[in-house]
């Protein structure tokens, strides 16, 4: 394919038969198994003769493996390659890290629940017999034909599939496959061309538009969380590895499961309404890690208020809006719409109308503004301060047309996606 492609992941839910899982599982083993060989002979040629192995001198040895070892066989190459380069790759991380003042992080054996993956870097060893109405057939060699489920935005049949990935998580099968698409095939349709609109992101209100949308936080682990608190609690008290242990650690899992689909659905369903309704998105280029940073400090200088601040992390993780912002950027791509990063100091302070600075603890939520008379939701007048701020930083005029718009495309279009946070 030409340039103008770009390659999008899918994922599927798998089916295989009971003899096919227990060979996925056996499988998943083998490259573990391989996996921490690489990882230790890298290790102890270091350690005993000074010498660092190239990606390429375990790739070599490959061959002598599958003869002293045929059950790496049905396996197959490209996938143990593979295998192998997901060790160089962790090296090199490692080195990046290291050069970066970073904390480094040296590569790590892998138990069983660590490692739930192994891939095939190309179309070698497998195929997609069909897809029709959602459902299809995935046969890989050596392991047969199995049955899948999955609804791709843009048909498998108008990209080129390249790689495969087999997942197990929570006793359950997926295959992600990566699509090489033409770039015109995955555009997307847009309402309108002239709108434009800012977004502010936080823990009591997701979103927040220049529009006036108010997006309550779902809040998707405060739905579970007694829930969860309560399988915990009888996880713990049943002995480790036994029947019953098993039979309670699933229920969490399928707990933490429900939560992370219910996220994901919330974010894709309102990232898509928003690139369907704007033709121009602002953003905060937020740093994450920093606003979810402990309040605990060290124990000769304890922080303050570290149980609320703990509420708060928990509030912002659970919106997840470095997952939100990772989608609006790659739909804003498809859709062929702007979308701009701006830096958010000061925006919660200042008037989006005269420009007055008004100072308000974080407790107040209204902004009111003695100069020119606004008063509005703090979190709106931060999304109007956005908005301007990136039209400005376009190198478009922040004219009145969006100043002052009232009207909301959202609270029209889009009232099924909000009904999900009631």
């Amino acid at each position: 394919m030409s340039k103008s492609s770009t390659t999008r992941n899918i994922i599927f839910r798998l089916y295989p038969t009971r003899k096919q899982e227990g060979l996925l599982e056996q499988w998943l083993g083998l490259h573990r198994e391989l996996y921490n060989a690489a990882l230790q002979e890298r290790r102890d040629a270091y350690n005993k003769s000074g010498i660092s192995l190239s990606y390429y001198d375990q790739q070599n040895e490959l061959p002598a493996v599958k003869e002293a070892r045929p059950e790496f066989i049905p396996l197959g190459s490209h996938a143990l390659q593979e295998t192998v380069r997901r060790v160089d790759r962790a090296f090199k991380a490692f080195f990046r890290r290291v050069r970066n003042g970073e904390k480094p992080g040296f590569p790590r054996f892998k138990g069983k629940k660590r490692f739930d993956s192994f891939t095939y870097p190309d179309p070698a060893g497998w195929k997609i017999l069909e897809q029709k109405n959602h459902k299809g057939k995935l046969r890989i060699t050596n392991l047969g034909t199995i049955k899948m489920r999955g609804k791709p935005r843009v048909a498998l049949a108008e990209g080129e599939p390249r790689t495969l990935t087999i997942r197990r998580r929570n006793g359950k099968w997926y295959a992600t496959i990566g699509v090489r698409y033409p770039k015109e095939r995955l555009s997307r349709n847009r309402a309108y061309t002239d709108r434009a609109v800012g977004i502010d992101v936080g823990a009591r209100f997701l979103v927040a538009t220049s529009d006036g949308d108010l997006l309550t936080n779902p809040k998707p682990l405060s739905w579970a969380l007694e829930r969860l608190k309560k399988a915990q609690k009888e996880l713990s008290r049943k002995k480790k590895f036994s029947g019953n242990w098993k039979k309670a650690r699933r229920k969490v899992t399928h707990l933490h499961e429900r939560v992370r689909n219910r996220r994901l659905d919330i974010l894709h369903q309102l990232s898509s309404a928003l690139v369907f309704i704007y033709s121009f998105i602002a953003i905060e280029d937020l740093s994450l890690r920093n606003m979810t940073r402990s309040a605990r400090d060290t124990k000769e200088k304890p922080g303050k208020r570290v149980k609320q601040k703990a509420g708060l992390n928990r509030s912002m993780l659970d919106a997840s809006i470095g997952l939100f912002f990772s989608m609006l950027e790659y739909k804003a791509a498809e859709a062929g719409i702007q979308l701009e990063k701006v830096m958010p100091n000061g925006t919660s302070q200042r008037c989006s109308r005269c420009g007055e600075n008004v100072a308000k603890k974080l407790s107040v939520r209204t902004h009111r503004c003695s100069k020119c008379g606004l008063v509005l939701d703090r979190d709106v007048n931060a999304a109007r301060n956005i908005l301007l701020l990136g039209l400005t930083q376009a190198g478009r005029e922040p004219s009145e047309v969006w100043r002052g718009r009232v009207t909301s495309p959202m609270k029209h279009e889009t009232a099924s996606m909000l009904a999900i946070a009631a």
